[in-house]
């Protein structure tokens, strides 16, 4: 008897010096290796126009897709495609589907996306998943830009400001970094916190994401986080932009961290964000208040 107790409980010990050991939550990719990552999201927007409301409701999937091509020490060079990227807008005003998958469409946005997914972005990305910067930018978006040539010159001009809004240095980086900064920074155990931040920025809304992050469990190969993210638009630098909105918010989000690769293969985040859009035409102004909440999945395969 005397043998088994002390047998429990140096196994509960055991237990509780594992459960304490600090784990180094580090990408370490394969050089070479297709990686995936498949976003979908859904958005509900109410917008009041003139004391009336309006409803939005936004879904989007993307698949993007990567590999390390070249490790030094720790700064890798991860080579990016943008697989897909969907979005269908249903509202009482316009409905509208765009997809970068579609070849062929006279649609000029249609048409950009898709040169967007044809060529290959490379990033400088650290083991520790801090976005350093763009390897060839100035060639992927001639490449993209290229595109403009093919659409009707009635058009081109408006094809050109979405293409710059979708090709700015710091859009194409909102659409990477995200994915990755959930890594501490030092070896962590079940209780420790951590913070982050990043820009999304989309058009001429730029969004400061400033995220704090816990260690819940290790446990099976894999880490459990959870987190809450504090969002505010920044304001515009540009004193002719059409269109300014002024949001505040935030959101919650759960994931799972594969111990070896260092990957967040799921994160489940809920969002809400409340605020103005401002409109200018002729030296008018209109605002708009506007209310958002969304869901969003992301799923890593390796």
């Amino acid at each position: 008897m005397k043998t088994l107790v002390a047998s429990l409980i140096f196994t509960l010990c055991a237990f509780s010096l594992m459960a304490q050991t600090p784990v180094s939550l580090k990408l370490n990719l394969e050089k070479g290796k297709t990686y995936t990552i498949k976003t979908t999201g859904k958005q509900a927007i109410k917008q009041t126009v003139n004391g009336q409301d309006y409803a939005v409701e936004v879904n989007s999937n993307s698949v993007l897709t990567y590999k390390v091509i070249q490790q030094v020490n720790e700064m890798m060079d991860i080579e990016f495609k943008f697989d897909t990227i969907s979005i269908k807008i249903s509202s009482p005003m316009f409905n509208k589907e765009t997809n970068s998958a579609k070849s062929g469409s006279s649609d000029p946005l249609e048409i950009i996306m898709n040169k967007l997914s044809t060529y290959k972005l490379i990033a400088k990305i650290s083991t520790a998943g801090k976005f350093i910067g763009f390897v060839n930018y100035g060639h992927y978006k001639d490449s993209v830009m290229y595109v403009l040539d093919s659409i009707p010159a009635t058009k081109r001009d408006d094809a050109k400001k979405q293409a710059d809004g979708l090709l700015k240095e710091s859009a194409l980086q909102s659409m990477i970094e995200p994915f990755f900064a959930y890594l501490p920074e030092k070896a962590v155990i079940a209780g420790d916190t951590w913070e982050s931040s990043f820009f999304n920025t989309t058009g001429e809304l730029s969004l400061l994401s400033a995220n704090s992050y816990a260690l819940k469990s290790i446990d099976n190969k894999l880490a459990t986080i959870s987190g809450t993210t504090e969002i505010e638009a920044m304001p515009s630098t540009d004193s002719n932009a059409q269109m300014t909105q002024e949001l505040k918010g935030n959101a919650t989000f759960d994931g799972t961290i594969d111990l070896k690769t260092g990957l967040a293969l799921k994160n489940t985040s809920t969002i809400h964000c409340e605020g103005t859009t401002t409109v200018k035409n002729n030296g008018n102004e209109m605002k708009m208040p506007m209310k958002l909440d969304g869901q969003t999945v992301t799923v890593m395969t390796k």
